[in-house]
């Protein structure tokens, strides 16, 4: 696949403006490395799919975060959806919204950063688990 095709593809599926698109390139062009058919697609609709997003909001989602596309399904961003909903005890839609508003919560590292946190939050505060939830959900 030629680069061409590759910019063809990000910026008709996630419905990228010129300037949206080359601003994302220009912040990670890997993104250039990357399979369309291996790599871009099946993520892309993984995404759209589990986080129940359509298709402008995919492509928002993503120029806010292209990292996204480099990482791992299933080393890296479900186990973290998976965590924040059996630890938070969150929807599928409530995962969403901390998502949209922090995209790169799957850079951080879920027993370094995230449970530690958490629980430091939880134990500090005395916060029940309804309680916790609600706070990170206002504010991830």
């Amino acid at each position: 696949e030629s680069n061409s095709e590759k910019l063809k593809y990000l910026q008709s599926r996630l419905k990228l403006s010129d300037s949206k698109l080359k601003a994302m390139i220009l912040t990670h062009p890997n993104l250039l490395s990357f399979s369309i058919e291996n790599n871009l697609e099946p993520k892309v609709n993984y995404l759209q799919n589990r986080l129940n997003m359509n298709e402008t909001q995919i492509g928002e989602f993503i120029s806010k975060s292209p990292s996204i596309l480099g990482m791992n399904v299933k080393g890296n961003i479900e186990p973290k959806i998976a965590w924040l909903q059996e630890r938070l005890n969150l929807t599928d839609g409530e995962v969403r919204k901390i998502i949209w508003k922090l995209p790169n919560i799957f850079t951080y590292s879920l027993s370094d950063n995230m449970e530690r946190n958490l629980d430091w939050l939880q134990k500090r505060l005395a916060l029940s688990n309804d309680q916790t939830s609600k706070i990170v959900m206002r504010f991830p």
